[in-house]
């Protein structure tokens, strides 16, 4: 189980100061998947980051299966699985098997176990046949599965994927979300998506987050019901100003075609019809769109200086 308290991070720079966290109270139960969702600089990796002891906060509190990330950190990486959007923990001219082996290592398994352990993943997600392969001749679909196999190598009770599914394709995207979803049972995991369908399909519990805060939280029927009524309505392309642009979802017959609640629809609007609210329209009023991070790229995702928050 993951809980924080009122957690806050803050990134200073000497022309800068971002509050990625604002006083975050989150809870992910054993046994399900809990997902993370929110725009770009809302604050979810930096969450996973300070979960999972990379960065410190800069106030509040967190706890992975009981234990304070703070005071307990070594003991809280034991039992903590991180798959980051980078692949830069894998080491290209390595094989599969043995990227698998030296991160056991590390965890202290011997060589023999580490590599037995190793194979035994590398079915488990589908990547048996490519073990002894350099990874420098992976797809990014798997790339992705060999980093989950490297989370899981020291049976993690926690297992945190940072946008599992970025960048790729269909049929990989499948082969993760049912590994997610076996491996769930008797777990806690976290997940941070932008893909709605992706989080309706696999999460029991839905945190949305804006600028550093959490704004909503609930399952995914429920999400959906704090969007209200929808409609969908034919508007001249002229007539889309800021607050509408947000809700096109496609141009059609030389009408922009929007998805909104109804109270924003224009009087000019044509074609006008309720719709069943989605994630996805729930998720856009909610959350809306990202603000501009003024961090430098590096301590976007827990770079140099990360830990202590001061560049």
């Amino acid at each position: 189980m993951i809980e924080t308290r009122s957690l806050v991070k803050v990134f200073r720079g000497r022309r800068w100061t971002v509050e990625a966290l604002r006083g975050v109270d989150f809870t992910a139960p054993r046994g399900s998947v809990t997902a993370l969702v929110g725009p770009n600089g809302a604050g979810k990796t930096t969450l996973l980051k300070v979960i999972s002891t990379l960065i410190l906060p800069t106030s509040g509190e967190a706890y992975v299966d009981g234990m304070d990330v703070v005071s307990r950190a070594k003991d809280v990486r034991r039992v903590i699985g991180l798959v980051t959007v980078s692949d830069r923990l894998l080491y290209y001219r390595l094989s599969g098997i043995d990227n698998l082996t030296f991160y056991g290592i590390l965890y202290g398994m011997s060589t023999s176990y580490a590599r037995a352990r190793a194979r035994d993943l590398l079915e488990l997600v589908g990547l048996g046949e490519w073990g002894e392969e350099p990874t420098m001749h992976y797809s990014t679909g798997m790339m992705r599965r060999l980093a989950i196999a490297r989370a899981l190598m020291h049976d993690p009770d926690v297992i945190l994927l940072d946008e599992p599914t970025l960048g790729i394709d269909a049929v990989s995207s499948r082969r993760v979300h049912r590994l997610v979803g076996e491996l769930s049972s008797g777990r806690t995991i976290v997940l941070t998506s932008h893909l709605m369908k992706e989080v309706e399909e696999l999460a029991g519990s839905i945190y949305v987050m804006r600028a550093g805060r959490i704004v909503a939280r609930g399952t995914a029927d429920e999400i959906k019901a704090m969007a209200g009524r929808i409609v969908e309505a034919g508007i001249k392309p002229e007539a889309v100003d800021g607050e509408l642009s947000k809700f096109v979802v496609r141009s059609e017959s030389g009408l922009v075609i929007v998805r909104a609640p109804e109270d924003i629809i224009p009087e000019s609007a044509v074609n006008v019809r309720d719709v069943e609210p989605t994630l996805e329209d729930a998720y856009v009023i909610l959350a809306g769109e990202g603000g501009a991070d003024l961090r430098p790229y590096q301590f976007r995702r827990g770079g140099a200086h990360a830990h202590g928050g001061h560049v």
